[in-house]
Formats: structure tokens, sequence, C-alpha cells
């Protein structure tokens, strides 16, 4: 029973670090809905097996790593947001919460396998899977590039360009290269010939410069000097296949650059040197977001402005921080800047002091799996720096099994009956959640395209009935209100009601199909000059899309002459 438990757990886990990052269907409202709530169902899957059932069990002690404080601080800390400041959405908070509740199940499903099979056991069987899933997402990315007319429905339809399954080239850069970490640890533990090492490198290595994301520079200088400073500890064969392997990354890296210019192999698709050439290492954008979070940190030092409440704190100082009709940003693109402005000084000192912890254990038991998870998490960390993928499920699971891999402190608790009958209650708990969810969110979404997944269309009728129960009743409340912000037209009836659905709305997530309806209902419930401020914010925002704006505006004039103002101040294009 042991032993086919294990393999249980093992299977359900090398399916959460694969399947995931191979899923071709990306429907808004939430692109990535798919694959998270896969990932969520198996890394429940994967620790159902090893719960302590048989009377015999209740003496035996599970391993919980301190790590595991860290969400869960959070959790607290997004509560605290909720009942002091009243600055986060309820249902963002429980989603919040269910989010790190689950990276805390992963915490003790690394651990719990490792007190099964051994530490280098479940990290060789990490590796293998991380190195299978990237061979396999390098796969759709050279379909996407050499056949995209075979239309293959596991492919996703890309036009083109090279962004895997995954369908976000820096996603897809991001996963390749925790390939690569993966077969270079296996050759270093001699798992993987270096023959088949420099097999699996080639793709890996080609399709993400094919990617065009620029960090794969930043991957390949990281990984480089993680296999370095390992040799300096070793010696042998081990230290010949750590410098081997250092050898094979940053020079493969560049030899291949060189090749696929000379041969453009990638064809239309632009690669990361020619993004490089064309934009310069100086990213305006991204400076721009940092120095939009500084300020909304220095305004909310302690408690920070509210977890996911980026992007309309953004709005608000949009005449500050222009981005040249770029829109309003989801993210701050650093996850050091994103906790600070949601977070504040609690949520940045608590992130720090776990960071600290956790690197000075592994500093005192360095051993193969923490080489593992080094190397993971450094990945991870870099393009933790530059975009935000640790707020995607299947991401995040793969950071907390390595957080809790390599953290050598850990607490010891006895599995009585009545701990054992807990977790199988939160897991049971987890999975009917998440079929609820699923539930919920597949009516929003048809709502939200129209038509039904078979591809029938949707009466407008049925379509804003789903719309009200998605609204009223689900976790899913805001994304509906803001489908209705999409659909809503101007007009003066029931201003009042039309008005508190669209400002909930935009305080979920300031839309550019909703930023403009809004300022027009601010004016025509009499707010006149909080309407010029949001009508100002929202040409700043989307200037491509004042041309739309004004012609519905004015649409709605014949109807409503009070709106004249605001016409007035389109046609001007004063900002």
């Amino acid at each position: 029973m042991t032993l086919l438990s294990n393999r249980l757990a093992l299977t359900a886990l090398a399916l959460l670090l694969t399947l995931p990052f191979l899923g071709a269907q990306h429907h808004l409202p939430i692109a990535t809905f798919r694959q998270e709530w896969l990932a969520a169902i198996l890394g429940l899957c994967a620790l159902l097996p090893l719960l302590p059932l048989l009377p015999g069990d209740d003496g035996d002690a599970w391993e919980i790593p301190r790590t595991v404080l860290l969400p869960a601080a959070f959790i607290v800390l997004v509560w605290l947001q909720f009942a002091v400041a009243g600055s986060v959405l309820y249902e963002n908070a429980v989603l919040f919460s269910l989010y790190l509740a689950w990276a805390m199940l992963l915490m003790l499903l690394a651990c719990r396998l490792e007190q099964r099979l051994g530490r280098t056991a479940i990290a060789d069987g990490i590796a293998w899977s991380l190195l299978a899933g990237s061979l396999l997402a390098a796969g759709t990315g050279a379909m996407q590039l050499w056949a995209p007319q075979l239309g293959l429905p596991y492919v996703f339809p890309s036009g083109g360009r090279v962004v895997g399954n995954l369908a976000q080239p820096n996603n897809f850069a991001d996963y390749l290269w925790l390939g690569i970490a993966a077969a270079s640890y296996l050759q270093v533990r001699g798992r993987l010939p270096w023959p088949a090492l420099a097999a699996a490198l080639l793709p890996l290595l080609a399709f993400s410069l094919l990617s065009g994301s620029r960090s794969v520079y930043l991957y390949a200088l990281a990984l480089t000097v993680w296999l370095l400073l390992r040799a300096r500890r070793t010696e042998g064969e081990t230290r010949r296949r750590l410098l081997r392997g250092a050898l094979l990354l940053l020079p493969g890296l560049l030899c291949l650059q060189w090749l696929i210019g000379v041969a453009n192999l990638g064809g239309t698709s632009v690669s990361s040197a020619q993004r490089i050439v064309a934009s310069g290492s100086y990213d305006a954008v991204r400076l721009t977001l940092w120095r939009a979070a500084a300020d909304i940190f220095s305004d909310h030092p302690l408690l920070g402005a509210g977890f996911d409440s980026y992007s309309r704190e953004f709005f608000q100082r949009i005449e500050r921080f222009p981005l040249d009709g770029r829109g309003i940003p989801e993210h701050s693109h650093n996850i050091l800047f994103e906790i600070a402005a949601e977070f504040g000084s609690a949520g940045l000192g608590g992130l720090l002091l776990a960071a600290g912890a956790w690197l000075a254990g592994l500093r005192r038991r360095y051993d193969e799996a923490g080489f593992l998870a080094l190397g993971v998490l450094l990945v991870l960390g870099i393009h933790s720096g530059l975009e935000y993928p640790l707020w995607y499920a299947h991401f995040l699971a793969i950071a907390c099994l390595m957080l809790a891999i390599g953290e050598r402190e850990r607490w010891r608790l006895v599995a009585a009956r009545r701990h054992r009958w807990l977790l199988l209650a939160g897991i049971a708990l987890g999975l009917v959640t998440l079929i609820g969810l699923r539930g919920d969110y597949l009516r929003l979404e048809e709502a939200a395209r129209g038509r039904q997944a078979d591809g029938t269309p949707l009466p407008i009728a049925t379509r804003q009935a789903w719309l009200l129960e998605s609204y009223s009743r689900s976790l899913w409340r805001h994304y509906a209100a803001l489908q209705f912000s999409v659909l809503m037209p101007i007009e003066a009836d029931d201003v009042d009601g039309r008005l508190a659905l669209m400002r909930e709305a935009v305080h979920f997530s300031p839309i550019r199909d909703a930023v403009f309806r809004y300022a027009a209902l601010l004016q025509l419930a009499g707010e006149e000059s909080e309407a010029r401020v949001q009508l100002r914010r929202a040409m700043l925002s989307y200037p491509d899309r004042i041309p739309q704006a004004r012609a519905e505006i004015e649409a709605a004039m014949a109807e409503a002459p009070t709106l004249a103002p605001l016409v007035e101040l389109l046609r001007q294009r004063s900002f």
C-alpha cells in the first residue's frame, strides 16, 4: 500500500509539473484559468494518497517546513487589510487565501514525499518532470513556428510567433529554462550523460531565444554562476560535470543566437537578440511601473494599498506616470515593488526575512536537493524581478515545492487521528471548492464570449442572466461586473444603479471599455468635476479609444444633452 500510494503521489506530482504548461486553451476573462485549475486539482490529488488513513499510521510524524509561515502571514495580512483599511474586495481576499492555503499544502506534500523517498529521489523526480515538460513545451513552439497551418487543437494558435502553449513569450522562456536547470542538475547527478544533456539543451536554448524574451541571457548567466560556484565546493567527476555544464550554457546560447541570425531559422519570429538591438537594455516602461509602485508605497507605507490594487492606484497616478498610451498595467512587473505597493513594509519585511532565513538555512546544509532548488528558484526569481510568474498557480507550485525541499529547518508533528481527518477534510473541501469554481467560471466565460462551448451563439437575455448569476452568487463577481461594464449603454435611466455597478468594475480593474463610460455616468449623475477628472485619466490611459468613446457619448447626447461638456473635452484631447 505504501508503494502504491507513493507511485500515485509521484504521478500526480509529475502531471502537476507538466500538464498545466501544455494546455492550449486560453480564453478571456481569465486566460490561464484552465491551466491554474488543473494545477490546483493535481496538487490536491498528489497529497491525497499520502494521508495516514490506516490505524497503524497514527504515530507517523509529518514534517512542516518553517517557510510555510510566509503564505500564512500573507493570508493574515490580506484579511487585516480587508478589516482595517477596507481596500481589498471580499472575493479577492477569499481567492487569494485559497491560493496561499493550497501553496501551504504543496509544501507539506514536498516534505512528505521527501520523508518517504529521500531528498535526492524527490529532487530527481521533480527534475525529470520539469525536463520532460519543457521539451514538450519546446515541441509546441516548433509547431507554432514551422507548421501553424495545421491548426492542431493541442497547439495554441499563435500566428507564427513562438510562445508555446503558455501563450506568453516570457512565461514560455521561463519554463524552458526551468527545464535547462533540471537537465543541468541531472547531468551533475550522473543521471543524464553529457551527449544527452547537449541534445536536450539544443531545442530548449533555441526556442527560448526564438520566444523573443530578453531574460534568457540573464538566466544563462545566473545558471552558469550557479554551476561554477557549486564546482568550487566539489572535486573529482562531479566537478568535471559541473564545469562541462557551465561551458554548455552561455557559449551555447550565443552560438545558437548566431546560427539563428545567419540561417534565419526563426522566419518572421523576433528573437531575443533582435529585441535587445531594437529597444536596447533600457526599459522605460518597467522603470515607470517601479516608480509608480514606490509612490504607492510612500502613500501606504505600513499595510500597503491593498491586495490587487496596483491597477487602480496606477490609474489615479496616470498623469504623473504616463505610459504613452500603453494602457493600465495589472502589475508592477517586480515582486519586491509589487509587495511593497500592495502590502507595505509589513509584507515586504516578511518576504525579505523569509528569503534571508531560507538562504541561511540552505547555506548551512547545502546538498544536491538544495542545489536543484536554488537553480530553479534563480530562474523564477529573475523572472519575478521583471514580471509576475508567481501570480499563476502552475508557476507558484514549482516555487513552493523548491522552497520546501530547500528548507531544512522543520517542525515535526505526529499524525494523530484528529490530524489526518482534519487534513482529509481540508483536501475534500478544496476539491469541492475547485469543482464549484470551475462550473461558475465556465458559465461566466460563455456569457463573456457570447457563445457556448460548442460555438452556439447566446441570446442577449441569456447572456445577461448568466452574468447576473455570476455577479450575485459566485467568487467571480467582479469579473461579471467588468462584463456588465462593457455591455452597459450610456443612459440616464437608473443612473445611480448603473453608476454603482460601474464604480465596482473600475475599482476592480480600470479597463478601456469601462473608464470612458464611467466618466459619462458620473456626468449624468451630476458629479461633473469627478467626471472631468475621470475622463482626463481615461484619455491619458487609452488615447486610441478616444474616437470610439466620443462616438458613443455623442450618440447618447440625443437623450442626455448634459454629456456635451465631455464630448467637447474629447474633441480637444487637451492632454
